[in-house]
Protein backbone atom coordinates (compact mmCIF):
# COMPACT_ATOMS: atom_id res chain seq x y z
CA UNK A 1 0.00 0.00 0.00
CA UNK A 2 3.01 2.16 0.59
CA UNK A 3 4.17 1.73 -3.30
CA UNK A 4 0.83 3.62 -4.49
CA UNK A 5 1.78 7.16 -2.89
CA UNK A 6 5.71 6.66 -4.22
CA UNK A 7 4.57 5.98 -7.66
CA UNK A 8 2.14 9.04 -7.45
CA UNK A 9 4.91 11.30 -6.60
CA UNK A 10 7.35 9.93 -9.48
CA UNK A 11 4.53 10.14 -11.53
CA UNK A 12 3.92 13.88 -10.59
CA UNK A 13 7.58 15.35 -10.51
CA UNK A 14 7.39 15.73 -14.72
CA UNK A 15 4.39 17.56 -15.18
CA UNK A 16 4.80 19.32 -12.01
CA UNK A 17 8.31 20.78 -12.97
CA UNK A 18 6.60 21.52 -16.49
CA UNK A 19 3.65 23.45 -14.62
CA UNK A 20 6.04 25.72 -12.44
CA UNK A 21 7.19 27.41 -15.87
CA UNK A 22 4.10 27.84 -16.96
CA UNK A 23 2.48 29.45 -14.03
CA UNK A 24 5.77 31.17 -13.16
CA UNK A 25 5.64 32.61 -17.05
CA UNK A 26 9.70 31.79 -17.70
CA UNK A 27 11.92 32.83 -19.96
CA UNK A 28 13.38 30.61 -22.83
CA UNK A 29 16.72 30.13 -20.27
CA UNK A 30 14.17 28.84 -17.43
CA UNK A 31 12.72 26.79 -19.53
CA UNK A 32 15.47 25.16 -21.05
CA UNK A 33 17.18 24.36 -17.02
CA UNK A 34 13.38 23.12 -15.96
CA UNK A 35 14.06 20.96 -19.32
CA UNK A 36 17.32 19.65 -18.49
CA UNK A 37 16.35 18.59 -15.03
CA UNK A 38 13.39 17.14 -16.41
CA UNK A 39 15.47 14.85 -18.97
CA UNK A 40 17.85 13.87 -16.11
CA UNK A 41 14.94 13.28 -13.60
CA UNK A 42 13.95 10.51 -16.33
CA UNK A 43 17.31 8.96 -16.63
CA UNK A 44 17.75 9.25 -12.86
CA UNK A 45 17.59 5.48 -12.21
CA UNK A 46 19.21 4.12 -15.35
CA UNK A 47 22.31 6.51 -14.34
CA UNK A 48 21.90 4.86 -10.61
CA UNK A 49 21.74 1.76 -11.70
CA UNK A 50 24.95 1.92 -13.98
CA UNK A 51 26.72 3.77 -11.32
CA UNK A 52 26.01 0.94 -8.95
CA UNK A 53 26.94 -1.90 -11.74
CA UNK A 54 30.51 0.44 -11.49
CA UNK A 55 30.94 0.07 -7.93
CA UNK A 56 30.13 -3.48 -7.69
CA UNK A 57 33.34 -3.94 -10.35
CA UNK A 58 35.42 -1.34 -8.47
CA UNK A 59 34.67 -3.43 -5.22
CA UNK A 60 34.69 -6.87 -6.30
CA UNK A 61 31.21 -7.42 -5.23
CA UNK A 62 29.34 -10.57 -5.79
CA UNK A 63 25.95 -10.84 -7.21
CA UNK A 64 23.81 -13.16 -4.93
CA UNK A 65 20.55 -13.65 -6.45
CA UNK A 66 19.05 -10.50 -5.72
CA UNK A 67 21.52 -9.31 -3.35
CA UNK A 68 25.34 -8.00 -4.06
CA UNK A 69 27.29 -8.81 -1.19
CA UNK A 70 30.81 -6.88 -0.93
CA UNK A 71 33.56 -7.95 0.62
CA UNK A 72 35.27 -4.71 1.98
CA UNK A 73 33.04 -2.59 3.19
CA UNK A 74 30.76 -5.09 3.59
CA UNK A 75 27.96 -2.50 4.26
CA UNK A 76 28.52 -1.07 0.37
CA UNK A 77 26.42 -4.00 -0.75
CA UNK A 78 23.13 -2.88 0.43
CA UNK A 79 24.14 0.71 -1.38
CA UNK A 80 25.19 -1.42 -4.66
CA UNK A 81 22.31 -3.64 -4.84
CA UNK A 82 19.43 -0.37 -4.44
CA UNK A 83 21.90 1.40 -7.07
CA UNK A 84 21.73 -1.47 -9.33
CA UNK A 85 17.87 -2.50 -8.92
CA UNK A 86 16.69 1.37 -8.86
CA UNK A 87 16.47 1.05 -12.81
CA UNK A 88 13.19 -0.64 -12.38
CA UNK A 89 11.94 3.17 -11.44
CA UNK A 90 13.08 4.39 -15.10
CA UNK A 91 9.23 2.72 -15.55
CA UNK A 92 7.61 6.05 -13.71
CA UNK A 93 10.41 8.34 -13.89
CA UNK A 94 10.64 8.08 -18.23
CA UNK A 95 6.66 8.95 -18.86
CA UNK A 96 6.85 11.49 -16.15
CA UNK A 97 9.61 12.95 -18.03
CA UNK A 98 7.83 12.64 -21.33
CA UNK A 99 4.39 14.22 -20.24
CA UNK A 100 6.70 17.02 -18.68
CA UNK A 101 8.50 17.53 -21.51
CA UNK A 102 5.58 18.08 -23.83
CA UNK A 103 4.42 20.54 -20.93
CA UNK A 104 7.34 22.37 -21.20
CA UNK A 105 7.88 22.46 -25.08
CA UNK A 106 4.22 23.68 -25.40
CA UNK A 107 4.46 26.13 -23.12
CA UNK A 108 7.46 27.50 -25.04
CA UNK A 109 5.11 27.51 -28.21
CA UNK A 110 2.65 29.43 -26.56
CA UNK A 111 5.25 31.97 -24.76
CA UNK A 112 6.96 32.82 -28.57
CA UNK A 113 3.55 33.13 -30.26
CA UNK A 114 1.29 34.97 -27.84
CA UNK A 115 -0.50 36.70 -30.56
CA UNK A 116 -2.13 33.44 -31.57
CA UNK A 117 -3.15 32.07 -27.80
CA UNK A 118 -4.42 35.64 -27.12
CA UNK A 119 -8.30 35.31 -26.25
CA UNK A 120 -8.96 37.60 -23.37
CA UNK A 121 -8.71 41.64 -24.73
CA UNK A 122 -10.21 43.32 -21.92
CA UNK A 123 -7.95 44.96 -19.55
CA UNK A 124 -8.97 43.08 -16.11
CA UNK A 125 -6.49 40.49 -15.19
CA UNK A 126 -7.78 37.22 -15.45
CA UNK A 127 -8.05 34.70 -12.40
CA UNK A 128 -4.93 33.33 -11.37
CA UNK A 129 -4.23 31.96 -7.61
CA UNK A 130 -1.29 34.11 -6.16
CA UNK A 131 0.50 33.91 -2.68
CA UNK A 132 -0.50 36.49 -0.38
CA UNK A 133 1.94 39.10 0.25
CA UNK A 134 0.04 40.09 3.48
CA UNK A 135 -1.31 37.17 5.17
CA UNK A 136 1.13 34.74 4.73
CA UNK A 137 3.08 32.83 7.57
CA UNK A 138 5.49 30.73 5.43
CA UNK A 139 5.31 31.73 1.95
CA UNK A 140 1.61 32.47 0.95
CA UNK A 141 0.51 29.42 -0.08
CA UNK A 142 -2.29 28.88 2.23
CA UNK A 143 -3.95 32.49 1.43
CA UNK A 144 -3.55 31.81 -2.00
CA UNK A 145 -6.45 28.93 -1.48
CA UNK A 146 -9.35 31.30 -0.58
CA UNK A 147 -9.01 33.55 -3.71
CA UNK A 148 -7.98 32.99 -7.29
CA UNK A 149 -6.04 36.19 -7.39
CA UNK A 150 -7.27 39.83 -6.93
CA UNK A 151 -10.03 39.87 -9.63
CA UNK A 152 -12.01 37.28 -7.97
CA UNK A 153 -10.69 37.94 -4.09
CA UNK A 154 -12.54 35.53 -1.54
CA UNK A 155 -13.94 33.19 -5.12
CA UNK A 156 -14.29 30.46 -2.82
CA UNK A 157 -14.88 32.24 -0.14
CA UNK A 158 -12.99 29.75 2.60
CA UNK A 159 -11.29 30.93 5.46
CA UNK A 160 -7.46 31.41 5.44
CA UNK A 161 -7.16 30.10 9.04
CA UNK A 162 -9.08 27.03 8.16
CA UNK A 163 -6.95 26.01 4.76
CA UNK A 164 -4.35 26.40 7.69
CA UNK A 165 -5.28 24.24 10.06
CA UNK A 166 -6.41 21.19 7.37
CA UNK A 167 -3.37 22.42 5.97
CA UNK A 168 -1.40 21.06 9.12
CA UNK A 169 -3.58 18.00 9.98
CA UNK A 170 -2.72 16.71 6.86
CA UNK A 171 0.97 17.33 7.42
CA UNK A 172 0.84 15.66 10.38
CA UNK A 173 -1.32 12.40 8.61
CA UNK A 174 0.91 12.27 5.40
CA UNK A 175 3.39 14.44 5.77
CA UNK A 176 6.08 13.70 2.72
CA UNK A 177 2.75 14.05 0.30
CA UNK A 178 1.86 17.35 1.86
CA UNK A 179 5.35 18.73 2.06
CA UNK A 180 6.00 18.30 -1.14
CA UNK A 181 2.85 19.64 -2.65
CA UNK A 182 3.40 22.49 -0.81
CA UNK A 183 7.07 22.98 -2.56
CA UNK A 184 5.21 22.66 -5.49
CA UNK A 185 2.95 25.08 -4.74
CA UNK A 186 5.33 27.78 -3.96
CA UNK A 187 7.48 27.12 -6.97
CA UNK A 188 4.71 27.55 -9.05
CA UNK A 189 2.46 30.45 -7.68
CA UNK A 190 3.44 33.64 -8.54
CA UNK A 191 3.56 36.36 -5.53
CA UNK A 192 0.84 38.47 -5.42
CA UNK A 193 1.57 42.15 -7.53
CA UNK A 194 1.61 44.73 -5.28
CA UNK A 195 -1.37 47.23 -4.31
CA UNK A 196 0.09 49.80 -6.43
CA UNK A 197 -0.41 47.75 -9.59
CA UNK A 198 -3.97 47.00 -8.47
CA UNK A 199 -4.73 50.47 -8.35
CA UNK A 200 -2.87 51.47 -12.00
CA UNK A 201 -4.85 48.53 -13.45
CA UNK A 202 -8.23 49.67 -12.21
Amino acid sequence: MIYYPLILILLFVGPALSSIAIRRSFRMRGHLILLGIIIFYGILPLLLAWGGMGLAERFGCQSETIIFRCPNPSWLGEIVTGMVFAHWLAIFTIPSAILGSIGLIISLIVKLNPSRTKVNSSDKPTAVFYRSRRHKVISGVCAAMPSAGFANAQRWKLPVQGVRIVTVALAVIIPGLVWLLYLWLWLALPLEPPIESHLVSD
